[in-house]
């Protein structure tokens, strides 16, 4: 998938569940957004933490390393070796 395939998570909604396909995708853009302090900013950051690990702890993991800030979160995180994901094979 590259970066013209992506659709765009609407403006500071850094966790966007894709309907078609059940794939999470995760950024930090906008984690910080509308923090007036550093408290403010802080707090935000635990709480996309929160987020993350509630994530984790519910079976999800990436499906590969976070690049130019987008990360990919599936269940059990990455196909098996050899085996082609559909945006990965054009189908």
């Amino acid at each position: 998938m590259n970066e013209s395939e992506l659709e765009e998570p609407a403006h500071g909604d850094p966790i966007y569940e894709c309907p078609d396909c059940g794939s999470v995708t995760i950024r930090g853009k906008w984690a910080l957004d509308g923090a007036k302090t550093l408290t403010d900013a802080a707090q935000k950051l635990r709480d996309y933490a929160h987020e993350l690990e509630h994530m984790r702890s519910s079976g999800l993991e990436l499906a590969a390393p976070v690049e130019d800030d987008y990360g990919i979160v599936r269940p059990g995180g990455a196909p098996p070796d050899g085996v082609l994901d559909a945006d990965e094979d054009g189908v």
